[in-house]
């Protein structure tokens, strides 16, 4: 069955809501720069040298033989030891994704694409967890924690400016960022955008000993909240196979799509 697609063939959601889960979504995370190429979008984050460059997405009709040698060339040159590399449904040329396996890339992620309509019930709250909305920097200051313990992420080195672009972005209904508490401890993170009527679901994190309690229910169950009211019509997100995935379905989140990340060394 084709991503996004009922059994009888009909669209089984609008086609921006695949759009947003494919390459028009992409947005390098923060702090990474892009680097401009015409079949793929590329970032690397020029303050942590040894932090793997991203190929967010690829899209030519060339040989995937020499789109693979042209990319990693591009990535060598611009210092790159290493390379995540992203493939999704749509991701050309047909036959890359096996050569970047084959050059030695060991996948790091194996995710599914899902998506739901936003209307309609939410988990429920579970005992001794709530879910606050973050406006100030104490708030902030929870998410980029959580971010860096569990993703690695890297710290933003402008707090005020990092807590303005928040800010900005909440008040203009663009995206939002929640936290997750259990017994008045900060364990958990996420951040939903407003695009299109659609509702990216990203940033999910919960503290490893914080797990199982209801935090990433919770979390979701604000995430919806927020986007009914910003008048989205569908949430998408992103879902490992052996994490969210489970509670994500039982929601009733639908499968939409695949994608996958291969870290590739790039020899010098």
């Amino acid at each position: 069955m084709t991503p996004g697609r009922d059994a009888d063939g009909g669209a089984g959601f609008p086609e921006i809501v695949l759009e947003a889960m494919t390459r028009h979504g992409v947005v390098p995370p923060r702090g990474h720069v892009t680097l401009e190429h015409d079949e793929a979008l590329l970032s690397h984050h020029p303050d942590e040298p040894g932090r793997p460059f991203v190929v967010h997405w690829t899209r030519s009709e060339r040989e995937p033989a020499d789109v693979f040698a042209d990319l990693t060339a591009y990535l060598r040159a611009r210092g790159a030891r290493s390379a995540e590399w992203w493939f999704r449904d749509d991701s050309t040329p047909a036959g890359l994704e096996e050569l970047v396996v084959a050059a030695g890339a060991t996948t790091v992620e194996d995710q599914v694409c899902v998506a739901r309509a936003v209307e309609g019930s939410v988990p429920a709250i579970a005992p001794g967890v709530r879910v606050t909305l973050v406006r100030d920097a104490e708030g902030l200051d929870a998410v980029v924690r959580i971010g860096a313990e569990v993703f690695d992420n890297p710290v933003p080195p402008d707090p005020d400016a990092h807590l303005a672009e928040v800010l900005d972005d909440l008040d203009a209904a663009r995206s939002a960022w929640v936290v997750g508490w259990v017994d008045g401890e900060a364990v958990g993170r996420a951040s939903v955008g407003f695009e299109w009527q659609v509702a990216p679901l990203v940033g999910a994190a919960v503290l490893p000993h914080a797990r199982r309690r209801g935090v990433y229910a919770a979390m979701l169950a604000a995430r919806l909240d927020l986007a009914a009211t910003a008048r989205c019509h569908t949430a998408i997100t992103k879902a490992r196979r052996a994490a969210s995935l489970p509670l994500l379905l039982r929601e009733g989140f639908v499968p939409i799509g695949t994608e996958r990340a291969h870290l590739l060394p790039i020899c010098s």
